[in-house]
């Protein structure tokens, strides 16, 4: 799959979030701008990709 508003596709996303482990919320903000400028259809998809990967991470540095 593919993040339109950061013109990345999921296994860049998921590869840096691999090595940073950023709490989603963050990730979403900073790297794929779904939550503030982008169209946040990727969303959903996405979180239930880096779920899938042992990469959903809370605030708390916490798998979700």
């Amino acid at each position: 799959m593919y993040c339109l508003c950061s013109d990345k596709s999921f296994d860049e996303i998921i590869s840096f979030q691999s090595q940073v482990k950023l709490p989603a919320d963050i990730l979403l903000e900073t790297f794929t701008s779904c939550t503030s400028t982008g169209c946040g259809s990727c969303i959903e998809p996405l979180k239930t990709e880096l779920a899938a990967h042992n990469l959903l991470i809370n605030n708390n540095g916490e798998l979700i």
